[in-house]
C-alpha cells in the first residue's frame, strides 16, 4: 500500500502551518483564561511569543543558495522563540507565569505535530527512500518514494501534547512538569531525525545537533526564567 500524493498548483503548506499555529495558540490562550491569568497578560504575552516565534523560525530556517535565498519554516526555531517569548514576558509582566509558561509548553506538539500536515502534503521534510508499506509517492520537485516521516511526525507529537496534558493537569509542580516534557520531547526529536532523508547514516549527523542545541537552549532559558521569577513549590 502506497500514499500517492498529488502535485499541487499551489502548496498547501504555509496555510497548514499558519492554521496550526493559530490552533496551538487558541489552546495556550483557552488554558490560561481557564486558569484565571489577565486578559492583557494573555494578549501580550502571545504578541510577543508570536513574534519570537515567527522571528525564531526564520532564522534558523533562512539559506542563501546558489538558487537565491529561501526561507522556510523552522520547528525548532519556532520552539525556541516561542519559550523565549514567554520567558521575556513573565519576566516583565509576572502575572501567573508558570500558568503561562506551562500552557505554551504544552501547546508547542499540538503545534509541531499538526504543521507536520503541510509537509506531509507539500513534501519537504520527507524520510529515507523507502518502498515498503505506507510508502509516500510525490510527483512534485520532491518525486520518490519515501518512509512516511512527516505521519509518524505527526501521531508522535500530538500523542505527546496528550501526555504534556495529563502531566501538566495532574502535577502541583508546573516547573518540573515542563522540565519533564521537554525531557521526553528532546530525545525523541533526536531519534526522529535518523529516518529524514538528509540523515548522512553517522551516529549524530548535524541535524541531530541541532536538535540539541535547541534542547539545551530551550532548558537554560526555563532555568533562567525559574530563577529571575524566583518560582518555587511546596
Amino acid at each position: 500500500m502506497q500514499i500517492i500524493i498529488p502535485e499541487f498548483s499551489r502548496s498547501p503548506y504555509a496555510l497548514i502551518v499558519m492554521l496550526s499555529v493559530a490552533i496551538g495558540y487558541a489552546a495556550a490562550i483557552f488554558r490560561m483564561r481557564k486558569s484565571g491569568v489577565n486578559k492583557q497578560t494573555i494578549f501580550y504575552t502571545s504578541l510577543l511569543s508570536f513574534v519570537c516565534t515567527m522571528a525564531g523560525s526564520f532564522m534558523l530556517a533562512f539559506k542563501i543558495t546558489s538558487e537565491g535565498i529561501g526561507i522556510g519554516f523552522s520547528g525548532l526555531g519556532a520552539a525556541v522563540g516561542m519559550v523565549a517569548g514567554v520567558m521575556i514576558s513573565g519576566i516583565i509582566i509576572r502575572d501567573k507565569p508558570d500558568i503561562v509558561m506551562t500552557s505554551f509548553v504544552v501547546s508547542a506538539p499540538l503545534m509541531y505535530g499538526l504543521a507536520k500536515i503541510g509537509c506531509f502534503l507539500a513534501g519537504c521534510c520527507h524520510g529515507k527512500e523507502y518502498y515498503g508499506p505506507f510508502a509516500v509517492v510525490y510527483s512534485n520537485e520532491h518525486a520518490g518514494s519515501y518512509f512516511p516521516i512527516q505521519l509518524v511526525d505527526m501521531v508522535i507529537f500530538i500523542l505527546l501534547h496528550v501526555f504534556a496534558l495529563l502531566i501538566t493537569n495532574k502535577m502541583k509542580n508546573k516547573v518540573r512538569a515542563i522540565y519533564i516534557i521537554l525531557g521526553v520531547t528532546i530525545p525523541i526529536r533526536f531519534a526522529l531525525e535518523y529516518t529524514r532523508y538528509y540523515h548522512d547514516g553517522s551516529l549524530i549527523a548535524s541535524g541531530q545537533v541541532t536538535v540539541l542545541i535547541a534542547g539545551v537552549l530551550a532548558l537554560l532559558m526555563i532555568f533562567i526564567w525559574k530563577k529571575v521569577l524566583k518560582i518555587s513549590y511546596n
